[in-house]
């Protein structure tokens, strides 16, 4: 008589042992599979989000610095011309260029002495210690400085310096110009957003000394060389990464930008925690239910070895384990049917031995598939037929399998789409006996989510037009296309005048609906190869496609006027506003995206400057104000 340790191993060696072993694995493979895919997408899509917010928030940035180095500039110019009468306090204040988030504007003698401030009668200091001074005494170029925080010695706040040089008519140096910027100025952008608890923003110089912060447990002021947002941006100039939270004990997924044109960082963070709240949720359910179903699988084979072992024994044993083999095969058709995945069983010579409901579902197959034993090259025969793989871009050896006996097992995995739009996912298994397992999940809603999440990429979500992203893509390519064909286009740059006043009187909802409707009147201005696109806020601009002169592009232009000058009507209110615009035309405006933008911006800048509701072009690198609109009133005038 052979040992019982004998008995056991060869009652083990059965196919309900190896089904078992087959079934757990596609089970916890399907649960690692999903759990991994949901926290992957829970990831990538913080990624996508805080790579939009960087995103807006470096526009953000650059348009405060550029606003206020441009008022440096336009003072620096003034002070030019009349150096001796020139009063600092009396001119700010006149020209209406104060604002919350600058503190003062001052000057600075060559010697570094303060000479004039904003702020009005200024005492004996000497600034020719501050960096925002020094940096411009050996200057070889004309640049803005941006300096990392100070308190200064007249307003007693801490500020950031911005700060051009000062030249006298022979070029020698002849101090500094400053304006003292509130930091609170340039992280306000957290008040705008919501990045949920634990969230965070902030905005670091290339030199490391962070220039703002908001939302860290304690104060950040440096970040030396191995810190992780330092490495990340020596690398790429954007991009997003999982941080370990040994700064301040959060874990975030951050992305970042290098600001365009200035040596500053954004970077916004979210929660690690907030962020996979939904996934680690779903991880104690999955696990649970896995576990489940592991305990009734392995509980059927052990029943099922028990069972073998029995028939040695005697007929008896052999009867009474049939009756329990034939409830655990009921129990484990149970479990089958439960499973969320059509799963397919077959052998060596491709007879099917195991089908499940959700098979029969997922393929809409009849009932009779679920009976007797059908070969899998008959089930290919019958889809085949019924034209289920006519629309299916397919690899070779995928094809080959399909139109064959499928029982190629050198095919793990691929996906089709049926006739009726339903993407299925298919796994090939194969197992000890020649034959596979084989699996179909549908993951038609996870193609659907991954194309809304590439097309939020591409298009703002409240007007549906193109973002600034798209935008800048579609201005690159039609530069390639000048470069090829010397063909010319415009880019039409426009903001919204008296547009806060929409919202600080009627709300949101009201300034939501006329930037939707703006978006559909220049959408009806333009013709087909043209863009509209919405760059944030009020902002808009125009690929106007050969736009061969000026006449072209300033026809447009006073459609365009017309058409945002004419009422909005919101809930029984008439709104006006009105628009200025900025021209630039290419090439002739810049072979290259950002001077055509740089200019388009500048134009637009004296269009607002001009009176508003008005367009301008650059002409010579300068903005120059067209007559032909003017005209155009006094006609319509008439």
């Amino acid at each position: 008589m052979k040992p019982s340790g004998w008995a056991w191993v060869r009652a083990s060696l059965q196919g309900t042992t190896f089904l078992g072993l087959t079934m757990i694995a596609l089970v916890w493979s399907s649960i690692v599979y999903h759990l991994g895919a949901q926290k992957d997408a829970a990831i990538q899509a913080a990624f996508q989000e805080t790579a939009n917010l960087a995103r807006s928030f470096e526009e953000q940035i650059v348009r405060t610095v550029r606003g206020i180095d441009a008022t440096l500039l336009v003072l620096r110019a003034v002070y030019g011309r009349e150096p001796n009468n020139f009063n600092l306090a009396e001119w700010t204040w006149e020209s209406g260029i104060v604002s919350d988030a600058v503190i003062q504007y001052s000057t600075i003698d060559a010697s570094g002495r303060l000479k004039a401030s904003s702020l009005g009668p200024v005492p004996n200091v000497d600034l020719s210690d501050r960096d925002h001074f020094n940096v411009h005494i050996q200057s070889e170029t004309d640049e803005v400085f941006i300096s990392k925080p100070v308190t200064g010695r007249m307003s007693g706040r801490p500020s950031i310096q911005l700060s051009r040089r000062i030249l006298r008519p022979d070029g020698m140096f002849d101090g500094v110009i400053v304006a003292s910027l509130d930091p609170g100025g340039l992280a306000r952008f957290y008040e705008t957003i919501d990045i949920g608890k634990d969230g965070s923003i902030s905005v670091v110089g290339k030199d490391g000394y962070v220039r703002a912060s908001r939302g860290f447990k304690k104060p950040i002021l440096y970040l030396d060389e191995k810190t992780g947002l330092r490495r990340a941006w020596s690398v790429a100039p954007h991009g997003s990464y999982q941080t370990t939270g040994s700064f301040d004990g959060v874990a975030r997924v951050l992305s970042y930008r290098t600001v365009a044109g200035l040596p500053l960082v954004v970077a916004v963070g979210r929660s690690e925690r907030e962020v996979l709240a939904a996934y680690n949720g779903a991880w104690y359910k999955y696990v649970g239910v896995g576990a489940g179903v592991t305990g009734l699988i392995l509980l059927v084979m052990l029943l099922s070895i028990q069972h073998h072992r029995k028939l040695y024994r005697t007929n008896q044993a052999l009867r009474e384990s049939e009756a329990l083999a034939l409830d655990r095969k009921t129990e484990l058709h149970t479990t089958l049917e439960n499973i969320d995945q059509g799963i397919i069983m077959v052998d060596g010579q491709g007879v099917i031995h195991v089908i499940n409901r959700r098979t029969i579902e997922l393929l809409d197959l009849s009932e009779e598939w679920l009976r007797g034993h059908h070969t899998l090259q008959e089930m290919l025969a019958f889809l085949r037929k019924r034209g289920e793989f006519d629309n299916n871009n397919f690899d070779p050896r995928v094809r080959e399998m399909l139109m064959g006996d499928g029982l190629d097992t050198g095919v793990s995995r691929f996906e089709r789409t049926r006739p009726n739009g339903t993407v299925l996912e298919v796994r090939l298994s194969p197992t000890p006996d020649g034959g596979h397992v084989r699996t179909l999940t549908d993951i038609t809603e996870r193609k659907r989510n991954e194309a809304r999440i590439a097309r939020l990429a591409s298009y703002d979500s409240l007007t549906n037009v193109a973002n600034r992203a798209l935008f800048c893509e579609r201005v690159s390519h039609a530069l390639a296309q000048t470069r090829r064909e010397a063909d010319c286009f415009a880019v039409l740059y426009l903001d919204l005048d008296h547009f806060k006043d929409v919202n600080d009187t009627l709300g949101h909802a009201a300034g939501d609906y006329v930037l939707e409707e703006t978006a559909r009147r220049l959408t009806a201005c333009i013709r087909d190869g043209d863009t509209v696109s919405r760059f944030g806020g009020d902002e808009f601009a125009i690929l106007q496609a050969n736009a061969a002169d000026e006449e072209s592009a300033g026809i447009l232009a006073r459609r365009i006027i017309a058409e945002i000058t004419s009422p909005y009507h919101f809930e029984g209110h008439a709104i006006e506003i009105g628009t200025s615009i900025g021209i630039a035309i290419a090439p002739r405006d810049g072979a290259d995206l950002t001077v055509l933008m740089r200019n388009a911006d500048l134009a637009l800048y004296q269009a607002k400057n001009s009176g508003r509701n008005r367009y301008c072009f650059v002409r010579n690198g300068k903005p120059f104000v067209s007559h032909l609109q003017d005209r155009a009133r006094a006609a319509r005038a008439s």
